[in-house]
């Protein structure tokens, strides 16, 4: 049997090549309000998302960030979905 071709997602791209994200607004509908910022060396750090507006896209930040650690402007900026658990997601409590 020959298996059929996968066909190749197309992600919207920035000038540059980075993939183009979601925006605050969207984010927000989905009940996050905090990002974590990556660093290809490992370093991290969680930030609240309320100081950006909601037509900034996750993207759109991400060169604005420089690593204390090695310098580098190659942050990757995404939902955190932990802190900020989406309705739908978070964990429902039961009574005693």
């Amino acid at each position: 049997m020959r298996a059929m071709p996968r066909s190749k997602r197309h992600t919207e791209t920035h000038a540059d090549g980075r993939p183009l994200k979601i925006t605050f607004g969207e984010m927000r509908e989905m009940g996050l309000r905090g990002v974590l910022v990556y660093c290809h060396c490992g370093n991290h750090t969680a930030l609240e998302a309320d100081r950006w507006p909601d037509e900034v896209r996750l993207s759109d930040i991400e060169p604005l960030f420089v690593c204390r650690g090695c310098g580098s402007r190659e942050a990757d900026v995404r939902p955190d979905f932990e802190t900020g658990k989406p309705p739908q997601f978070a964990a429902s409590k039961q009574a005693p």
